[in-house]
């Protein structure tokens, strides 16, 4: 067939039956080339949003004619890279092997076993043994190893998050290898604000990596942002990160009238010209969007989404990777400011640029000449490799639990040398949004390879002071140890419990305290109180929730918010929403984060039933299959 015959993507999707508006949305997962791509792997179809194995099972049929077999090796790389993006939709960087080829066998395949080994041999998926290395250093398949280990001993990982936490678990260690001195005035920095601040400047000041478990009180992110303040206050620069959106917005509330510019983790790695402006990367911002709204509560509960695009869009959008034409670009630039550094043509800065170097080998000795006639009978000899001074300062990291793995390695990936980091975060809320749970795993795992660096063999951290009475404190004490303390009288109306029978009235009510009581009670502003859902959609979800709020307050910059966006911050005031339809999805962590957003007032108005109690007493958080700690302790 010539390429002339060849049929379009529209005539291959129309041939099977397929819907007619999905051909958009393949062009945009497989790209320009989609219908060649298709034609010769039509399981390639599974990266679509939407599309699942029975699906992709009949397109191929119809593709291939009938000759598509559910043995078939390209069938197994689809269908194990389609299973490996729906876990990463509920947090797992890795899967156990034996949960994989279970899952395979559900589908079709025969020989789960054959299935599994064929789409590691030619997919972009790695196994790991669950076992540390044996003296010879052989893991997973690793070429040398007598046989193959047993399924039960493997974790399947895509390379994407493989790398990620690998990189994590490198960053640590040179990180905990490489601190520099913070300056004369570390010593005599002001902890008079804080009673965690003195033990902050001991440990920041003694090792190149921290991290700090906030308490479960309401001055969390303030104890983090006054520290940082007063670490800016004593000379030492000082760069402040949010986790997310949310941190964001409270660290800038918290530090408001100081010279501090809160960052988020894309602005600090395009700061560093680790990120790109570019439409394409706003295009794939948007795509997360509307991939992870589908699923605000970060419960995985929306698996038909296709995991692999929600997983590169968000990427994107917390990172701002660099292309590979981009890096291209600004290799280019590189060079040209290096050429343009060094007038003279001594040569030093050739010597920097592999590839202007190879150019020069190849003029032969007339381009030595010209050289050399350009610079002249005072020209410098040749200098060797130049490396950056180490940049000593302070890299702050607030909601750091909302990080995930692919983040957080670029992050730690792009903080200069020199630099020490802290991270602060709470490990009993919920986790990120991503795949991964780097700070929790950072924080519970203990390694002999950190010996080197600090006695117990764990990363140096510190345990936030436990706030002041509160009621709201209280309660998230309550909480973390899986308990659901009765409702108590208090006199100043801190936290407001009101039960309601269905979404109507769940509705009507969180819309007058948010629009009436509350700010007629505490002297708020509607910028003040942040209205919370536990989902986007449905009768009692965020964005019906946001439509009556601008009706009744007359105004559109009102939103309210999921539970997923609204994690991380913190406001003067908070109604969350608990409505019956979205109980299912209620976890500890998730009440625990929910409870800790208000600083003032927290109203919740409470439809869940008797969902909430189960949930705080037996639910206390979806675990998360990762490699983090494997890796730490193989470092």
């Amino acid at each position: 067939m010539t390429e002339a015959d060849a049929p379009s993507l529209e005539q291959l999707l129309a041939a099977a039956g397929a819907p007619g508006d999905l051909a958009p949305r393949v062009a945009a997962a497989l790209g320009p080339q989609a219908s060649d791509r298709l034609a010769a792997d039509p399981w390639l179809i599974l990266s679509v949003p939407g599309v699942r194995p029975e699906a992709a099972d009949g397109f191929a049929r119809s593709v291939l004619s009938g000759s598509a077999g559910p043995e078939d090796p390209r069938r197994a790389r689809a269908v194990l890279a389609w299973l490996l993006d729906r876990a990463a939709l509920d947090g797992h960087t890795a899967q156990p092997a034996d949960v994989l080829c279970s899952a395979l066998g559900t589908l079709g395949f025969t020989d789960p076993a054959g299935a599994l080994q064929t789409a590691l041999e030619e997919g972009d998926m790695l196994a790991f043994s669950n076992a540390v290395e044996d003296e010879a250093g052989e893991e997973g398949y690793g070429d040398g190893a007598a046989e193959a280990p047993s399924a039960s001993a493997l974790m399947i990982s895509r390379e994407r998050y493989a790398f990620a936490e690998e990189g994590v678990g490198e960053a640590v260690q040179r990180l905990l290898a490489t601190p520099e001195p913070l300056g004369e005035g570390w010593e005599q920095l002001d902890t008079s604000g804080d009673r965690v601040h003195g033990e902050l400047r001991d440990t920041v000041g003694a090792h190149g990596l921290t991290l700090v478990a906030t308490a479960p009180g309401i001055a969390k992110t303030a104890q983090i942002a006054g520290f940082a303040e007063a670490a800016a206050a004593a000379g030492v620069p000082v760069t402040i990160i949010g986790g997310n959106a949310a941190s964001v917005r409270t660290l800038n509330r918290e530090l408001g009238g100081t010279e501090l510019t809160v960052l988020s983790v894309a602005e600090y790695l395009a700061s560093l010209g680790r990120g790109e402006s570019t439409d394409d990367a706003e295009a794939e911002a948007e795509r997360a969007k509307e991939l992870v709204s589908s699923d605000p509560t970060g419960s995985g509960t929306d698996l038909d989404a296709v995991p692999e695009a929600a997983g590169a869009a968000r990427a994107a959008a917390a990172t701002g990777r660099v292309e590979t034409e981009a890096e291209a670009e600004a290799e280019a630039e590189r060079a040209e400011d290096l050429v343009s550094s060094d007038p003279t043509g001594s040569g030093s800065d050739l010597d920097s640029v592999p590839e202007a170097a190879d150019a020069s080998d190849e003029t032969g000795t007339a381009g030595a000449a010209d050289l050399a006639d350009a610079a002249g009978p005072t020209a410098a000899e040749p200098s060797g490799p130049e490396f950056a001074e180490p940049e000593p300062g302070l890299v702050v990291v607030s909601a750091a639990h909302q990080i995930d793995a692919e983040s957080l390695a670029a992050l730690l990936d792009a903080v200069p040398e020199g630099r020490r980091v802290l991270l602060a975060g709470d490990p009993a809320e919920p986790g990120p949004a991503g795949p991964g749970q780097p700070f929790r795993d950072l924080l519970e795992t203990r390694s002999e390879s950190l010996l080197a660096y600090t006695s117990d063999g764990r990363v140096p951290r510190v345990r936030a002071a436990d706030s002041e009475p509160h009621p709201l404190t209280d309660l998230r004490f309550a909480l973390r140890e899986g308990e659901l303390p009765p409702p108590t009288i208090d006199p100043e109306k801190r936290l407001v419990i009101v039960p309601v029978r269905d979404a109507g009235e769940a509705v009507a009510r969180a819309v007058q305290l948010a629009a009436d009581s509350i700010p007629r009670t505490f002297g708020l502003t509607a910028d003040d109180i942040q209205v919370v859902a536990i989902r986007a959609g449905g009768e009692a979800g965020a964005e019906t929730l946001t439509r009556a709020l601008r009706e009744r307050l007359g105004t559109e910059q009102v939103r309210a918010l999921t539970a997923r966006e609204a994690l991380g911050g913190t406001w003067p005031a908070a109604v969350v929403v608990l409505d019956g339809p979205s109980s299912g999805s209620l976890t500890r962590a998730l009440v625990y984060g929910l409870c800790g957003l208000a600083e003032r007032h927290l109203s919740i108005v409470h439809g869940a039933g008797s969902a909430l109690p189960q949930a705080v007493a037996n639910v206390p958080d979806r675990p998360r299959h990762t490699r983090l700690p494997a890796v730490l302790r193989e470092l």
